[in-house]
Order: structure tokens, then sequence, then C-alpha cells
């Protein structure tokens, strides 16, 4: 197969929620040289996408979510142990979560992954999480980053609500905040005051290393 052809079959595994299809994408995405970034940027994350606007649309349901969401793990499994990254001392502290009324947390733990493996010390406290335990835990914790998650348009709001949470705090100036998912935006970024936008799990990484560079 070509890599054109690879990567719409991890693209279609994963929008019709094929496991054991989307698994033998990932070792085929392997065994023909294309790096996990590619697989994931070029094949998986397109269609985990596509799955939230279809569902926030209403021509996908929960089940059917739920099962992309389970044949993305599947691959991201196999593709997991081959990512490159550096060693050594940890380049900062990153929290990082997917907000209230969202279950979705495919980006985010791809996001987690890279993040781990070039050198950041990450904190996942999971999916749909209240937004004032994500700011509580960041201070706790002594994030240095805060990175929200979220695939549905109703997650929007929760973002801006955790950065206006940290500025009435009085704690705005004390960690940086990212986000990240399929109806975020650079723009919207800068409309609600985060620092930065990641439209792709290397991005991310991109972002927190340039943020928290020394």
């Amino acid at each position: 197969m070509s890599e054109k052809d690879i990567l719409k079959k991890l693209y279609d595994s994963v929008l019709g929620g094929v496991e054991d299809s989307a698994a033998e994408a990932a070792q085929e995405a392997l065994d023909a040289g294309i790096t996990p970034l590619k697989a994931i940027d070029d094949g998986m994350s397109p269609a985990i996408k596509e799955v939230g606007e279809r569902f926030g649309l209403g021509e996908m349901f929960l089940p059917e979510m739920v099962s992309s969401a389970d044949a993305m793990e599947a691959a991201l499994a196999i593709l997991e142990p081959h990512f490159e990254g550096d060693e050594g001392e940890s380049k900062g502290k990153v929290l990082i979560a997917t907000v209230q009324g969202d279950i979705h947390d495919i980006g985010k733990n791809i996001v987690t992954a890279l993040l781990k493996v070039n050198g950041f010390d990450v904190i996942d406290i999971g999916r749909d999480i209240a937004s004032t335990d994500i700011v509580d835990k960041s201070l706790e914790l002594g994030a240095e980053v805060i990175g929200l998650s979220g695939l549905l348009t109703t997650s929007l709001p929760m973002m801006r609500d955790i950065i206006q949470m940290l500025d009435d705090d009085g704690v705005r100036d004390q960690v940086k905040v990212i986000i990240g998912g399929g109806p975020t935006s650079q723009d919207y970024a800068d409309e609600i005051g985060a620092d930065g936008y990641g439209e792709t799990a290397y991005n991310a990484v991109e972002l927190c290393t340039q943020l928290l560079a020394k």
C-alpha cells in the first residue's frame, strides 16, 4: 500500500470506529516508514475532528463517537512506543484536562504522550473536569502551563471561564494557558486571552517549549 492509502485507511478506520482495522493500519504505517506524528496528524486527527463536527451537528451519536475514540486509542497504542523525544531534565510542569461537559480525551491523550517523551512533567487530570477543579489543581500542584482540550463547541465557554477565574483570583500571571481541539482556533485563543493554541499535538509541544523556555 502507498503512504496515501495507509493514511486513508487510518482515517476511515477511526471515522468508522473499527478498532482492528485502525490498529492494523497503524502497524502498516510504521512498517512503511511513516512517522507516528504523520500518521496522527494526516490520518487519525482529521478523522476524529470530523467525528466531533458530525456529533455537534447531530449526524453522529455518542455510541459512534465512543467507537471512533476506541479505534483511535487502538492505533495510538501501536504508535506511542515509537514516539521520539528528548530525554533529560524536566522542561516544566503541565496540567492538562478536557473541560467540563466534554468526554473526549483522545487529543488530550496524544498531547500528554508527546509532552512526556519530550521531557515535560505532565499531570493529566482527565476529562469532563469542572473549571474550578482545573484552576484549584493547577495552583495546588504548581503547574506552569494549563492545557485545555475540547472536541465540542460547548467546550469553548468553559475555556473562557477558566481564564476568567484565574484573572479573578489574581493568579493569571502565574500560569500559561493553552487550548486545543476541534472547535478551537488561534482567533478564539486571542479572544479569550489564552497564551496559545495548538492546532496539532506536535504544535502543543512546540508551544509549551516556547512558553517555558528558560
